[in-house]
């Protein structure tokens, strides 16, 4: 009885947590272009429309199809699929729930993307032409701590993350979940569940940036020290 009583305390954890990043959006498209130099600046269907309605790019659903058929053949079954409600990732996940007919559809406010505030839509050029003070202040607290005027640090996200995780130890424990959101939340999943440095973070996301619909997956390990935790099974892992 004791047995069985230590091991239900050390399974506080989902058996498996799957991340997935939402497919390429209508943004993502465009910031490839502005990165090479092809545009200057967004068009009006990323400036004029608020960052929780952009969609998915046609090539954006395609990979989400894709990486359905991947997540079906590895894991079988999921037993709650959480999605951000911003409509990429949201149209991700519902894209995803059509290999999981039977599987509980959530909308969880705290996986949402990050908050840009005054920075968003606005290309680097744009924000030092715009707004010179907020870019120095960029350039001194760098991208971990940097808080945009009205938005969001990575240690803001962090905090919500955490709440999150809470509640999937109190009340999903030994389940399969799955959580369809945004880069900047999974490097924060990244952050709490591995405990990782400030450094440590920024290093991975510079040498392996998080693709569109990448796939990162935690296993529970009873055999991890000191004690039985999620451990990384898959990092920025493409189906498509």
């Amino acid at each position: 009885m004791k047995k069985e009583t230590q091991s239900k305390i050390a399974q506080k954890w989902p058996h498996y947590l799957v991340l997935v990043r939402h497919g390429e959006s209508i943004y993502n498209e465009e910031r490839e272009l502005v990165n090479r130099g092809v545009l200057k600046t967004y068009s009006t269907n990323v400036k004029e429309v608020r960052n929780a309605d952009i969609p998915l790019s046609s090539r954006g659903q395609k990979q989400a199809k894709k990486t359905a058929l991947y997540l079906k053949k590895k894991y079988q079954n999921f037993d709650l699929i959480f999605t951000s409600p911003f409509k990429r990732a949201y149209d991700t996940a519902r894209i995803i729930s059509r290999q999981f007919g039977q599987t509980k559809f959530i909308v969880e406010e705290r996986i949402r993307e990050k908050e840009f505030g005054i920075a968003d839509g606005l290309t680097p050029d744009e924000l030092k032409t715009i707004f010179p003070y907020e870019y120095k202040r960029k350039q001194k607290e760098k991208k971990y701590y940097y808080r945009p005027i009205g938005g969001e640090s990575y240690p803001d996200i962090n905090l919500r993350l955490w709440a999150f995780l809470n509640t999937l130890v109190r009340e999903h424990s030994q389940k399969n979940i799955l959580v369809v959101s945004h880069s900047a939340m999974m490097l924060g999943f990244r952050k709490l569940l591995e405990k990782l440095s400030e450094k440590e973070l920024l290093k991975i996301d510079q040498e392996d940036d998080i693709k569109n619909c990448a796939i990162i997956s935690y296993c529970f390990d009873p055999k991890l020290k000191p004690k039985p935790k999620l451990r990384l099974d898959l990092y920025n892992k493409i189906a498509w």
